[in-house]
C-alpha cells in the first residue's frame, strides 16, 4: 500500500490508486471473520484516509458530487462506531487505573460489566448487519473513484483543497483554546488529522519536510486523541447515570478525567502553535513549489539514468551474416 502520490503520476490516476487501495483493504477486513474488533478499527483507519483524500480533491468535485460522496464515507464510519466506542472506554478506564489506582465506589467493575453486556449484542447479529451495510456502501464509493469523474483532477485542486483544510485547522485551534469545550477540542483534532494524512499524500514533494510535518500532527492527533477518549467516558457516563452511576460517581470520575484534559491540552497547544504557525496561504505555495521542483528534479534523475544505460551488445552472428 502506497499512501502518496507519485510524481510522474497523473494526479487522477493517483487519486484513483490511492482511494482504490483503501477500499480494497476494508473490504479485506470488513469480510473478515477473526479478530472481528482489530479488523474494524483497521477498516475505520482505511475510511479516514479515503475522507482526507476527499477533502483534498474537493475543489475538483462539484458539491454536489463531493456532499453525497462524503455523507456515504461518514455513514460508514457511523456503522462501525460502536464497537469503536466500546474499545475506547474500556481502555479509558484502564488509563485512569494505572494512574490513579482503582475508581471508588467499584465504578470501574460496573462499567466493565456494562460495556461487556454491550459487546455481546455488538458481535452478534447487530454488528453482522453493519458490517454488512458497510461493504454495501463500499461499493458505491468505489464506484464513483473508478468512474471519470475523477479524471480531470489536477494537482492546483490538491493545492486548493490542503489550503482549505489547513486554514480550518488553525481556526479551530484558535476556537479550541478561546472557548474550550470538549466538541472545540474534537473538532481541532479531526482537523489535525486531516493535515497529517494530507501531508502524507504529498511526501514525495519534499519527503525530509513533509514526512516531519506528518509526524509533528500525527503525534498532536494523538494527544488530541487521548483528550476525546476522556470526553467519550464522561459522555457514557453521564448517559448511564442514575442506576447505575451515583452523582458521586459522576463528580469523581469528572475530576479524574478533567485532570488528565487539563495536561494534555496543556502539552497540545505549543505543538499546535509549530505546527500551524504560517499562514495557509504561505504553505499552499510552498507546496506547490516543492511539488514541482521534486517532478523536476525526478525526470532529470530519469533522463540521466536512461542516458547512462549501456548500448545493447549488438548481435556479432547477425553482423557477420549481414556483411556477407
Amino acid at each position: 500500500m502506497t499512501y502518496r502520490f507519485k510524481l510522474q503520476e497523473p494526479v487522477g490516476a493517483g487519486v484513483r490508486r490511492i482511494a482504490l487501495e483503501q477500499i480494497e483493504i476494508a473490504d479485506e477486513k470488513l469480510a473478515s471473520q477473526r479478530d472481528i474488533a482489530t479488523c474494524i478499527h483497521d477498516a475505520r483507519r482505511c475510511l479516514k484516509r479515503l475522507k482526507a483524500l476527499m477533502r483534498l480533491v474537493r475543489p475538483a468535485l462539484d458539491d454536489d458530487v463531493y456532499r453525497r460522496e462524503a455523507a456515504r464515507l461518514s455513514g460508514v464510519g457511523r456503522l462501525l462506531s460502536s464497537e469503536r466506542d466500546q474499545h475506547v472506554i474500556r481502555q479509558t478506564v484502564t488509563k485512569l487505573e494505572n494512574r490513579f489506582g482503582a475508581l471508588p465506589n467499584g465504578a470501574s467493575q460496573r462499567l466493565k460489566e456494562l460495556l461487556q453486556v454491550q459487546a455481546a449484542s455488538l458481535l452478534g447479529s447487530e454488528m453482522a448487519e453493519s458490517r454488512r451495510q458497510a461493504l454495501s456502501r463500499l461499493k458505491q464509493t468505489r464506484r464513483f473513484f473508478s468512474g471519470a469523474g475523477i479524471a480531470g483532477v489536477r494537482f492546483d485542486h490538491l493545492a486548493d483543497g490542503l489550503e482549505r483544510s489547513y486554514r480550518k485547522a488553525r481556526r479551530a485551534f484558535r476556537t479550541a483554546y478561546d472557548e474550550p469545550a470538549d466538541e472545540a477540542f474534537h473538532a481541532w483534532r479531526k482537523s489535525v488529522q486531516l493535515h497529517w494524512r494530507h501531508m502524507q499524500l504529498l511526501s514525495r514533494g519534499w519527503p525530509e519536510m513533509l514526512t516531519a510535518r506528518a509526524g509533528e500532527a500525527k503525534e498532536l492527533s494523538r494527544l488530541l486523541g487521548d483528550d476525546h477518549d476522556f470526553a467519550v467516558l464522561l459522555t457514557y457516563v453521564t448517559n448511564h447515570a442514575g442506576e447505575d452511576f451515583s452523582p458521586d460517581d459522576q463528580a469523581v470520575l469528572s475530576s479524574l478525567c478533567r485532570s488528565c484534559q487539563a495536561e494534555l491540552r496543556a502539552s497540545a497547544k505549543p505543538r499546535g502553535k509549530r505546527l500551524l504557525a504560517e499562514s495557509a496561504t504561505s504553505l499552499r505555495d510552498k507546496i506547490e513549489l516543492y511539488w514541482e521542483a521534486a517532478c523536476r528534479l525526478s525526470a532529470l534523475a530519469a533522463a540521466k539514468e536512461q542516458e547512462e544505460k549501456p548500448e545493447p551488445k549488438a548481435d556479432l552472428k547477425r553482423v557477420r551474416r549481414g556483411s556477407r
